[in-house]
């Protein structure tokens, strides 16, 4: 099986290809191009056909919600046109399951002037914007948010391969569940109302 991930939660974007299980490429893009400038030049660039993948993933977030929904929507409507299947992670979520850490896991990641984390106990919380309260355990984030964490101890990427994760996740998934998620049902993560 052939899946293509893509994350658009930042001003830089990735993708990754997931074969049989297998990250086969990591794609990494920081410009000052917007997202729907650069996505199909690269993919022309590199020869990527999206016809020719079995199933897509794709990040709701934790993000900037205008590049998140410019991947959303690129990926469902794909997934729509070619009728495959679709799985949505969230970058939360995938620091936590892949960092390697006994301690108590808070993922964090610094979008505009919020910081949004998670904190993994036994459990997974849900996300949460941080207000001041009071948090234990292990950070995990990208060096460029070290100056936002709220703990002592740090776990800092220098790049987290966000569509590699959530590819490796989706076809986790896909063995379970082959028809993959409801595309109608798939949004960018929204915790705070609009203004």
């Amino acid at each position: 099986m052939r899946i293509l991930s893509l994350d658009t939660s930042f001003s830089f974007f990735n993708f990754s290809i997931i074969e049989d299980g297998k990250v086969s490429l990591i794609h990494y893009l920081d410009t000052q191009k917007k997202t729907l400038e650069n996505l199909p030049k690269v993919l022309s660039d590199l020869c990527i056909r999206v016809e020719e993948f079995d199933a897509f993933a794709v990040s709701v977030g934790v993000g900037y919600l205008t590049s998140l929904r410019i991947g959303v929507t690129f990926v469902k409507t794909t997934a729509y046109l070619l009728k495959k299947p679709v799985v949505s992670y969230e970058n939360l979520h995938m620091l936590c399951r892949f960092t390697p850490i006994e301690d108590v896991r808070v993922p964090f990641l610094k979008v505009s002037t919020n910081l949004f984390y998670r904190v993994f106990d036994k459990d997974l919380s849900e996300v949460r914007i941080y207000r001041g309260e009071n948090l234990e355990g292990t950070g995990i984030s990208l060096k460029r948010f070290a100056d936002s964490s709220p703990l002592e101890k740090n776990f800092l990427y220098p790049f987290f391969p966000f569509s590699a994760y959530g590819g490796l996740y989706a076809h986790e998934f896909l063995e379970k569940k082959p028809e993959g998620e409801n595309l109608f049902e798939i949004e960018p993560l929204y915790l705070k109302p609009p203004v």
